[in-house]
């Protein structure tokens, strides 16, 4: 934003919605000493223009609308239209937040049918760099309603969450996507936050050693380059799904070619550590709102283990900067993936254990465990429907207090009994679906695993055993990159992998 003239920033727009039951943020720049006026719904509120900026805060709204809301300096007026009160969440991450609707399964009737006046989404442009052309962008971006005419880029995941969301609770939902594909974890932080801990400075040094001493104009000669190999494989790709719409990736790695990746590192590169933060959230904060959609972690398996101390940054990163400690965060468990011809080295098992963990560990952070969803050989599963039915799921038990079976089951107890182990699960009564319960692993002390032989005991428990370990230490559950799980509560949901020493 431009100081010495008055601007409102552009993250208020009409057909915006604000949030509910809470004080909401207004803000822009303004001419030194200048008065700010802000009216909605016999609310007049005052401020003055500080350094070149200034901001306010409306008094708690109850959901409703379309109102009117003014805001004035010194006789100049910006009016937002259509403004709707109710619920506002961020859907962040990367490519499978990201995963627009035209794109999910059934796209297209999925997209005819999007059509829901208190739905609105507010896009952020995608940058690791404030150039004149994205400030540009930037000026034209603008809350949208939800229309068959506007829905099909949104993401599939907050679309269907944010869907459920407002049926069932009956107020208009807002959603600010702000994600980029590919992006790591330590994107979406700032630099205090990210140097804080040895495992961001590692992120940061590593990427600034790729970086080494290219300069801004090779960088771009790079992306020109890469931009043509991907329009090259990307125009291979539209060609076969226009021959037949329901092309396999596994079909078309092999006969189009793998996707060009990753990009060439660069300054202002989006795939930077800390450059979309700057070059979006900072846009966004502190624009009030109820929560955390968060959608991420496949750019991250190849060092899994320092997942959960970067996620926990993020985090409070995201609570800090918003001024809430306890805002909901509802994080997405990766679900099953491997590539084709790719050895299981259980890199995506490990960070899901990281995500697990984090939820187990930080207040107000629920888990969307996808462990049944995925596919082979395809990174970007399109049924999107079960991501955010279950992330709505989540929210609606955990924030808003309607109970509705959201948790599957998760492992609670585990304990040796001679030669096998007794699991036992909290949530639901289990059953199988097909002929066995698949994917359980037994080791000893020497903690090499083998598969192991599984049957229900009861509505909660299951018994574990294997014929190569007579002394079992240590028991594992869908422990694996990809895989066919069979255990499920009644209510359908899956049981959540784990691995732990008894």
């Amino acid at each position: 934003m431009e100081k010495n003239r008055f601007t409102v920033s552009q993250m208020f727009s009409d057909h915006m919605v604000l949030q509910r039951n809470k004080k909401i943020n207004l803000w822009g720049t303004g001419i030194e000493g200048k008065t700010i006026q802000a009216k909605i719904e016999g609310q007049n509120v005052e401020t003055k223009v500080a350094d070149g900026r200034w901001s306010l805060q409306l008094e708690p709204m109850t959901a409703g609308g379309p109102y009117e809301l003014q805001v004035i300096c010194d006789g100049e007026t910006r009016i937002f239209r259509d403004v709707l009160v109710g619920e506002v969440w961020l859907a962040g991450g990367q490519s499978n937040m990201e995963l627009e609707l035209i794109n999910s399964d059934d796209g297209a009737n999925q997209v005819k049918a999007a059509d829901h006046e208190m739905l609105r989404f507010y896009n952020v442009v995608k940058t690791g760099a404030l150039t004149d052309e994205v400030l540009a962008q930037q000026e034209k971006q603008l809350w949208k309603v939800c229309t068959p005419e506007q829905a099909g880029d949104v993401s599939a995941v907050a679309y269907f969450c944010a869907r459920r969301l407002q049926e069932e609770l009956q107020v208009p939902v807002g959603v600010v996507d702000c994600y980029i594909g590919g992006t790591s974890v330590t994107c979406w932080m700032d630099n205090d936050t990210l140097n804080l801990t040895e495992e961001g400075r590692g992120y940061i040094r590593r990427y600034a050693e790729q970086i080494g001493d290219k300069t801004e104009e090779e960088y771009q000669a790079e992306m020109t380059e890469y931009n043509r190999r991907w329009k090259t494989w990307d125009d291979g790709v539209q060609a076969e799904r226009a021959k037949n719409p329901d092309v396999t990736w596994e079909y078309l790695n092999e006969h189009v070619g793998i996707c060009p990746w990753p990009q060439p590192a660069g300054l202002t590169s989006n795939f930077r550590p800390t450059n979309p933060y700057y070059g979006m959230m900072e846009r966004v904060i502190p624009y009030t709102l109820r929560g955390f959609w968060y959608y991420q972690g496949e750019e991250d398996t190849y060092l899994p283990e320092a997942y959960g101390i970067l996620m926990e940054s993020l985090i409070r990163c995201w609570r800090e900067k918003w001024r809430e400690a306890d805002a909901p965060f509802v994080l997405t468990q990766l679900p099953m993936y491997i590539a084709n011809h790719e050895a299981d080295d259980r890199n995506w098992a490990r960070l899901r254990e990281q995500q697990a963990k984090i939820a187990e560990q930080i207040p107000n952070t629920y888990m969307n465990v996808l462990i049944d969803c995925g596919e082979f050989d395809n990174i970007h599963p399109t049924d999107k429907l079960t991501v955010g039915d279950r992330m709505a799921a989540l929210c609606l038990e955990h924030v808003y207090g309607r109970p509705c079976h959201a948790d599957g089951p998760k492992m609670q107890t585990v304990a040796g009994e001679d030669a096998q182990v007794r699991v036992t699960f909290s949530g639901q009564p289990l059953q199988v679906k097909g002929t066995e319960i698949a994917l359980f692993e037994l080791a000893g002390a020497d903690e090499a695993y083998y598969p192991a032989q599984a049957e229900l005991c009861g509505e909660h428990e299951v018994i574990v055993h294997s014929a190569e370990v007579s002394a079992p230490q240590y028991v594992r559950y869908a422990y694996v990159n990809f895989g066919q799980v069979t255990l499920f509560d009644i209510y359908g949901l899956p049981a959540a992998p784990f691995r732990r020493k008894l």
